[in-house]
């Protein structure tokens, strides 16, 4: 028997804007550790619109040049509801990829997205995440 391949269906975009670094540095166990705060943003996509409210990014800069990324954000809804979108992912070189799952209210507006899973891609230096459903 041999599992489905899934496919990926474009969702969301979210354009985030960080604050500056706070840098924990070298740290003994190797690598360089830093966390990035979420100053503001915005979340659109399948019918939702939202606001980042809060979150952040903590990375891991490996010796091996690949940074780890561990991924938290609060979006606020235009309708009140309030989810949380975390996950965890890389970046090399120029590109970030995360995998991302959400966390809501069960009575909420977007208590769905908390039953599926996403990925995240997004380029350096652009402020936008493309956000891909997995099906």
């Amino acid at each position: 028997m041999e599992a489905p391949t899934p496919d990926l269906l474009p969702a969301f975009t979210m354009r985030i804007e960080r604050a500056a670094p706070i840098v924990v540095g070298a740290i003994a166990t190797g690598g360089a550790r830093h966390h990035v705060p979420v100053a503001s943003g915005t979340f659109e996509g399948e019918g939702l619109a939202g606001n980042l409210v809060g979150g952040g990014e903590t990375l891991l800069e490996r010796a091996d040049g690949v940074t780890v990324i561990e991924a938290s954000y609060y979006i606020a809804f235009t309708d009140g509801a309030v989810a949380r979108c975390f996950g965890t992912g890389y970046r090399t070189g120029a590109l970030t990829r995360l995998s991302l799952l959400f966390e809501a209210a069960e009575e909420s507006s977007v208590a769905p997205l908390a039953t599926r899973a996403f990925i995240a891609e997004q380029q350096e230096g652009s402020p936008t995440m493309t956000i891909c459903r997995i099906v």
